[in-house]
């Protein structure tokens, strides 16, 4: 059995958060948190949707937009404010809405005493806006990030990439929604405007004064389940389907099960990388850290005044089964939207046609206190592979933790988009079978992915994104050459 102590060595997050397998150790653990959060009552608040950034101005076909990295005070609990870092002192930040194929500039200031990293989750953009280590803001500079926005329409993110402190800045505050639009999305008809609504959930401790709580070693998942910064809120809804973008933003290791506790299903349309060919029906969807999911739920048959709530099965340290609760208040106004039987056709590649094939073993070592792929902690010194530009490369990713310490890990690419070929051989989900860039892996498993290397050249990062393990040291870097 894994010790308590053992855990201190890995000097960061405990990183336990697969569902059965997490169970184990949280039974070990005792499960009780150093210290609980203030009780929260259930859907006191409303749901906040973070604003629309508006850019500056436009010149030469880009875009531009401003961005300052701030402290600020957020109403997350009911009562004293929480102080927040956040993307122009908002927690989460101001959420991006742009075109496929039309380029912005986001110049970043940083007004923390940090050095800070931006990075844009899933996008397919340059080195040098990529947000590497060697490439930070210093306290009162600021750095441009080019986006060329020349990839599918979905929902990605930003938040800070400082390698050693993401963990620490993104729980601080520092993450935000960046939503991608093109035309073959806007021809279907999927809910639109007030009815697509981006939803980050986050999990926190806090202190008594509702300050944020930092964990301790060995509490890996927040007491209090946060969406869009507000503590298990509810949201007002019409009789009518909505598009719900679920991201699991965590900070830690705050893997979520959800589901609607009327029995409804969710129709899963999309996932990290875009729109999926059909709409897929699950009862319940597991979103570990960094995936995206979107969803719509249909609330036509629903009862006015009924109020349906969103559960996580997964329950860390005393947080409440309750995430969110829709309440049905109205009956639909204007357009209704229908779902879509068909979404988009999706071009796979072809395995045949790979010239690399890779494997990747992903471990901790509890003696030196580090999590190693293939051995090697992060070193951005060095390179660790050389994809070719333009080459398809099947990857085999294993987690290969000992049984006594059943840890996931949660295998992100840069740069790069993959299919999931399979999981210990057999086909993935239905749901999960779109462009994704970050999954899941369970302790003993393994899942190969394919993925095309185009279309910019330069160093790039692979790592866990349960944010404590690349801070202790799971992350690689690739250097993408012709």
């Amino acid at each position: 059995m894994i010790s308590r102590r053992n855990l201190v060595k890995l000097g960061g997050l405990a990183g336990a958060a697969a569902i059965l397998p997490a169970e184990r150790i949280v039974s070990a653990l005792g499960a009780k948190p150093a210290q609980a959060s203030p009780a929260v009552e259930l859907f006191a608040q409303k749901l906040r949707i973070p604003p629309v950034l508006v850019r500056k101005y436009r010149k030469w076909g880009v875009d531009y937009y401003g961005v300052s990295m701030r402290e600020g005070l957020a109403q997350i609990l009911p009562g004293a404010k929480t102080p927040i870092w956040g993307y122009n002192g908002q927690f989460p930040g101001p959420t991006f809405k742009v075109e496929k194929n039309r380029p912005i500039k986001v110049i970043q200031k940083n007004k923390l005493d940090k050095e800070l990293a931006v990075h844009l989750h899933g996008g397919n953009v340059p080195s040098s806006s990529d947000g590497l280590p060697g490439d930070e803001i210093q306290p009162g500079d600021t750095r441009t990030y080019f986006y060329p926005n020349a990839q599918q329409a979905s929902t990605y993110w930003y938040h800070d990439h400082k390698h050693g402190l993401e963990s620490f800045n993104s729980y601080m505050g520092l993450s935000g929604y960046y939503l991608l639009h093109d035309w073959r999305e806007d021809r279907l008809d999927l809910p639109r405007g007030k009815y697509d609504v981006p939803l980050i959930i986050q999990d926190r401790f806090f202190n008594d004064d509702n300050s944020f709580r930092l964990p301790v070693p060995g509490e890996f998942a927040g007491d209090v389940t946060l969406v869009n910064g507000v503590a298990h809120p509810r949201f007002e809804v019409e009789r009518r389907p909505y598009r719900f973008r679920l991201l699991n933003g965590s900070s830690m290791d705050g893997l979520v099960d959800l589901s609607l506790d009327n029995g409804a299903p969710l129709y899963v349309i999309g996932n990290d990388g875009g729109l999926l060919e059909k709409p897929v029906p699950v009862q319940h969807l597991p979103i570990a850290p960094s995936e995206r999911y979107d969803v719509i739920v249909d609330f036509s048959k629903v009862a006015l005044g009924a109020k349906i709530v969103l559960r996580n099965a997964v329950n860390f340290f005393g947080n409440r089964a309750e995430v969110m609760r829709f309440d049905v208040t109205k009956k639909a106004q204007g357009y209704v939207h229908p779902i879509p039987k068909k979404l988009v056709h999706l071009h796979r590649l072809d395995p045949k046609r790979a010239s690399k094939h890779r494997t990747f073993d992903l471990r901790s070592n509890l003696e030196v206190g580090q999590m190693l792929i293939n051995g090697k902690a992060f070193d951005p010194a060095r390179i660790d592979i050389k994809p070719k530009l333009g080459a398809t490369e099947i990857w085999t990713v294993r987690n290969t933790e000992a049984p006594e310490l059943p840890i996931p890990h949660v295998f992100h690419t840069h740069l790069v988009q993959f299919h999931i070929l399979d999981r210990d051989g057999k086909p993935p989900a239905a749901h999960e079978a779109g462009w994704k860039d970050s999954v899941t892996i369970e302790a003993g498993s393994s899942i190969r992915l394919i993925m095309r290397f185009g279309d910019f050249t330069g160093r790039y990062l692979y790592h866990c994104h349960l944010l404590g393990h690349a801070d202790a040291g799971m992350m690689a870097q690739m250097e993408v050459v012709r």
